[in-house]
Formats: C-alpha cells, sequence, structure tokens
C-alpha cells in the first residue's frame, strides 16, 4: 500500500473537486514506548510502503465426512505479516545517518532483558483516528546495499512484521470507562436484592453496541461491598466474583493470554473468580450486547467501570 502518493495507471488522480484525499499516516512506536512517526516529512525515516494490513490471514479448521464434505469446526484470524518499505536518510552528514541507523536498529529489536518485547504499528486516518498492532521485527534490520553510497546519504530497508498476540487491529484510544453505580440510598423501602447495576450514562439500559467488526475484550473495574455477577445474555456467558468489602476494588482482564483479576493491592485474586472456563470473562461481540450487570448486596458505592477497545479486521 503506497502511502506518498495517489496510485495512477497513466497519470495522476485527481479527486472530487472540494474533496480532501490523504493517505494514512504510519507510526512506529518500539518497545520503550519511542515514537518513529514515519509518515513526518522530516523524519528522517519516511515509509514508501506497507503492506498486510488489511483483512487477516484465516484459521479454518474442519472435520471431512464420508460423502466428502466438510463440517467447519473453527474460523479465526490467523498471524499476520507486515512488510513496510522504510527510506532512512540525513543529508546533514554521514555520522548522523550512522547514528540514526543505530538508534533504529534498537528500536526494532524487539526483545528486551531477555524477554519478546513487542512493539506498536499505529495507523492513523485522515479523520484523526487510529488503528494499532502489536508487532515483532523479523527481518530486514539488515539491508545489503551494493550502491557505492551505500550508508554515506541514505539506505533502504524491507522490514518484515509479525503480529504478535492479537492479529487484529484495535483503535488507539479506549471507549469508557462506563460506569455502572447502585442506585443511591434516599431511604423509605429499600430495593429488592439483588442490585441490578444500571449505566448512569445510558438512563438505565444495559446495552452496550460494539461498533467495531471484532469482538472487544473489556477490561472490568468491580468496587466493593457486594458479590457481583456479570453476565452478557446476547452470547449467554457469564461469571461472578467473590464477596468485596466495602471499598475493595478488583480489576479483571479478559484479553486472551492477559487474563487476570488483581485487586488494589496488587495481589493475585483468580482464585475468586467464579466460572467453568476462561471462555466465561465474554466479550462483546460485534454489534448489540444485553448485558445484566448485578451486585447482591450493593449499597451506595457500590459500581462497575468497563472500558474496551473496539477491534477491527483492517487498519
Amino acid at each position: 500500500m503506497p502511502l506518498l502518493g495517489r496510485p495512477g495507471t497513466s497519470g495522476p488522480v485527481t479527486p472530487p473537486s472540494g474533496v480532501d484525499r490523504q493517505p494514512l499516516t504510519v507510526t512506529y512506536i518500539d518497545p520503550d514506548g519511542g515514537e518513529w512517526p514515519w509518515s513526518a516529512p522530516d523524519s528522517r525515516c519516511r515509509v514508501l510502503s506497507v503492506t498486510g494490513i488489511g483483512g487477516p490471514p484465516t484459521a479454518y479448521t474442519d472435520t471431512a465426512l464420508p460423502s466428502g464434505a466438510s463440517l467447519p469446526q473453527s474460523y479465526g484470524a490467523a498471524k499476520r505479516s507486515i512488510i513496510v518499505g522504510l527510506h532512512v536518510y540525513d543529508d546533514a552528514s554521514q555520522s548522523g545517518l550512522l547514528d540514526l541507523l543505530d538508534q533504529l536498529t534498537f528500536a526494532l529489536w524487539t526483545e528486551r532483558a531477555g524477554i519478546p518485547a513487542p512493539g506498536r504499528i499505529v495507523l492513523a486516518r485522515p479523520n484523526g483516528r487510529s488503528r494499532q498492532i502489536e508487532v515483532f521485527c523479523t527481518s530486514g534490520i539488515e539491508q545489503t546495499d551494493e550502491s557505492r553510497d551505500a550508508y554515506q546519504r541514505d539506505t533502504g530497508l524491507v522490514l518484515t512484521f509479525e503480529s504478535g498476540l492479537d492479529a487484529m487491529f484495535s483503535d488507539a484510544d479506549p471507549i469508557g470507562p462506563l460506569v455502572f453505580e447502585a442506585p443511591p440510598d434516599v431511604g423509605g423501602v429499600p430495593p429488592l436484592l439483588p442490585v441490578v447495576l444500571t449505566p448512569s450514562n445510558t438512563l438505565g439500559e444495559t446495552t452496550i453496541v460494539n461498533s467495531g467488526n471484532g469482538d472487544a475484550y473489556p477490561i472490568w473495574t468491580i468496587q466493593g461491598p457486594g458479590t457481583p455477577t456479570l453476565s452478557n445474555l446476547t452470547t449467554g456467558r457469564e461469571f461472578s466474583f467473590a464477596t468485596l468489602g466495602i471499598g475493595e476494588v478488583v480489576t479483571v482482564d479478559t484479553r486472551p493470554a492477559r487474563q487476570s483479576a488483581v485487586d488494589g493491592v496488587g495481589a493475585d485474586r483468580w482464585g475468586d473468580l467464579v466460572k467453568t472456563s476462561p471462555r466465561d470473562l465474554w466479550t462483546l461481540v460485534p454489534g448489540k450486547n444485553d448485558l445484566n450487570l448485578e451486585i447482591a448486596d450493593a449499597v451506595e458505592g457500590s459500581k462497575i467501570e468497563m472500558v474496551y477497545h473496539r477491534r477491527w479486521l483492517r487498519a
């Protein structure tokens, strides 16, 4: 995917009058958090092309039937490869170019302290929204340049990145936090238990619309007192947690390979989750999700917060 100009067959493509069309911009964030704006005119590392940012490869399994047909078993995203063409240059000095290459090589070395450490590729759309993916650089850090002028003023790199824990892109910015609270104690007849929590920003509705085209994995922050139960009626999945005391807080992360339950002091509370399988830490499917969030024995101050990133098949 060329990012520095508009494609054409016999000449430049002229957009309709009044319509401003811009290429996607590419930023690489290294394992240390350093940003490399590869689309910026003065970055000295200019992206020339990117491939592999469309729909991901699929992992499809089936079982052969005697009739010659097949019974589908699973269908999902498989690991993707992203290939980036990069022009690295320094017009001021050769020593500046060599120093820049040293810094870039370490930024692309996606390992720290002996442990794989992913970077991130962030692609920004003209509307200001960005999608990102965690990646490991697997080839292209060293480039053989046969030109007599190699490494004097510039050089070219063709970098291969492999997706890490997720082959899909996600929004750079999260949705939320969405806050679900127990009603305040106003005296009179107490509410029947369990108290059903309702989101304060949707006037009592317990419906969340995931506008991405991939499942989203919520991160929950639950504050006691009470015994919480969180259900997605759309998928039929549910999990609950042991009784929390007054002011006690636990964070439940549902992301694959990152699933955890940790309290406010950092202690592992995974054993206090009530579920039949890790899949019960449910996702928000694309579209409408009807939720039922409860805290038995809740009082004013009991609440649940949810944050999630929309996920996308392409950048």
